[in-house]
């Protein structure tokens, strides 16, 4: 976390960063936030591993599903395929989220219409970083099979192709996909496209009907223990 911090310090910049999580002896999949100073300004947990990763990781809760309003934008992030969950997407939407982070790995062609769909539902800009890993990014087998075609593979064959993108609220690719290698992709990123797209289009507002659709959000810590005094 301090190198994290002082990279967002060093570069003066928002850092939004893919991490794996230990609390206690439980792992989860989270995202974590710094402001341009090197603060850390908190953490978004996976609510639901992928398939196998249930296996590994556990599940966050409704506490840790922040949008941050900063100078630059009121800035979050849905992890992987928590992305194909509406009813997460329109929580986000009703916090006013315009920067929506999608870290992912799923390098499949299918997900930049996924994120297209995103920017324009929620009227936001999807800034989906895509993993690109080489099998020698991974320890050596037997330590760490990586798929039943290990045998199959060498050390710079690509396993995870990347495929980052940025797109506008109109569902315009500003920049990207990239699946060519490790990269960096920038855009300029106009706040008032958030605006123009939601007057057309404000899924939980002028074209919402609460009064059939609605959504509760528990945003409560869900602890397996609470200590209670009877003192």
């Amino acid at each position: 976390m301090d190198r994290l911090a002082s990279i967002a310090e060093n570069y003066k910049v928002y850092l939004v960063m893919g991490v794996i999580e230990r609390e206690g002896y439980t792992l989860y999949c989270s995202v974590v936030f710094f402001d341009p100073q090197g603060c850390y300004l908190g953490k978004r947990r996976k609510l639901m591993p992928t398939t196998a990763e249930r296996l590994v990781w556990g599940y966050g809760d409704g506490s840790t599903t922040p949008v941050f309003d900063t100078p630059i934008g009121k800035l979050g992030a849905v992890i992987c395929w928590e992305n194909k969950m509406p009813l997460l997407r329109t929580a986000m939407y009703a916090k006013e989220i315009e920067i929506y982070c999608a870290p992912n790995s799923d390098d499949r062609e299918v997900w930049q219409p996924t994120v297209r769909h995103i920017a324009i539902e929620g009227g936001v800009f999807v800034l989906s970083a895509g993993q690109f890993c080489l099998r020698k990014d991974y320890p050596p087998p037997p330590e760490y099979l990586l798929t039943e075609w290990e045998d199959e593979l060498q050390p710079d064959s690509v396993v995870a192709a990347g495929g980052s993108v940025i797109v506008a609220p109109s569902g315009e690719v500003l920049a990207g996909p990239n699946f060519e290698g490790e990269g960096l992709l920038t855009a300029d990123l106009d706040l008032k496209d958030v605006a123009r797209a939601k007057f057309s289009f404000d899924a939980v507002g002028h074209y919402s009907r609460p009064d059939i659709l609605s959504l509760i959000v528990n945003e409560r810590a869900m602890k397996p223990v609470t200590f209670t005094s009877h003192k």
